[in-house]
This record gives C-alpha cells, structure tokens and sequence, in this order.
C-alpha cells in the first residue's frame, strides 16, 4: 500500500509542474469584458474604452455579412481615433478558438482577413509558439504568437509576441502586447522593422 501511495505522489507531483505552466485565456480578456469562472469561449457583450489616452473602443458582438462569401458571423468592432482619423477593425473566434483575429480592416481602403489571429484564446502555456496561416487582402501571411507571461489565473494578465509574414516568410511586423483583465490591451510594444 504504502508504494502505491509513494507512485501516486510522485505522479502527481509530475502533473502539477505540467500543468501550473498553462491556463486558459478567455475572450473577455481582449475585450475588457467580465472574465467569468467557467473555460468556454463565449461571445459576451462588449463596451469598452481603453488605452492610455482612450482613444480605443471596443464593442460587441454584433453580426456582419462578410462582402466576398456572404457568410454572416459574430464580431467585436475595435476603433481607435488616430491622427489619419478613425481605424476601424472587425474581430472573431478563428483557427478552432485558438485565438480571436481580425477579418476586416479599414486601413488602406478596406481589407478581408482570412484566418487572422491577433489574441490567444483558450488553454496556452508559457513560452508555447504556434503559428497560423492566413491571408490579407488576398496575399498569404503567417501569423505567429508566443506566450510571454501567462499568470495561473483566468483573471492575471497575458503578455505576448505577436509576428506576422508575409508569403514569402519576411517578416512584416513584431510586438508584444500585454491585455489586462477589465482593461483590454494595456501595453503595445511596437519593435519597429
């Protein structure tokens, strides 16, 4: 008895490092939304200012009618008032609710997304990579996202890298962002290439 006792002490003393690496990332931390307890993904009501001059907002879900499939699906509306005016990007669950991206962008005359990825969503661990692939306007891109800092609580905040590239593997863009909870995004690191 007392070494089946020992091998399953040691077995769980094996799971608990495992597993106190990773946590679940819900969707209301991007959307400055109330993190609820339970670890689904769940399209909740958004109303959000934030940013260190509050210029940002972010609101939602609300349905929109993709212009090239006409295929209608739940989003979150980000604005950001700018020196060029108003930026304007529409957001969903994509990859298999692996993370939330963009699938419309005002810049540069408007753009469809397919298969973005902006934010991690579900369970990640610390220093995990994964990578996605997407296209922009209609040009191949790969998106990748590391986890910087993670937390153990739903409710600790995420720190990340985001990379983006394009079709022939250059990279185009690198930040790391930090969303805090009840806040959305409060810190863009903008490595400028």
């Amino acid at each position: 008895m007392k070494k089946f006792l020992g091998i399953v002490v040691l077995g769980l003393l094996w799971i608990i490092p495992v597993s106190a690496d990773e946590r679940f990332i819900p969707l209301e931390l991007f959307t400055g939304g109330e993190i609820r307890n339970d670890k689904e993904i769940k399209y909740t009501l958004a109303d959000k200012i934030f940013g260190e001059k509050r210029r940002k907002k972010i609101i939602g879900p609300e349905d929109w009618k993709n212009p090239q499939t006409g295929e209608t699906i739940k989003v979150y509306k980000r604005t950001r008032k700018g020196q060029s005016g108003l930026k304007t990007q529409l957001f969903t669950v994509t990859n298999d609710g692996q993370c939330i991206g963009r699938v419309w962008d005002s810049r540069r005359g408007g753009k469809v997304i397919k298969n973005g990825c902006k934010f991690p969503l579900g369970v990640w661990k610390e220093g995990e990579t994964r990578s996605f692939e997407g296209s922009s306007g209609g040009k191949p891109r790969k998106i990748e996202l590391t986890i910087l800092k993670l937390g153990k609580k739903q409710k600790d905040k995420v720190k990340f890298n985001w990379k983006l590239y394009d079709g022939s593997g250059k990279l185009m863009d690198d930040n790391d962002y930090t969303f805090s909870p009840g806040r959305a995004m409060t810190k863009l690191n903008d490595k400028r290439l």
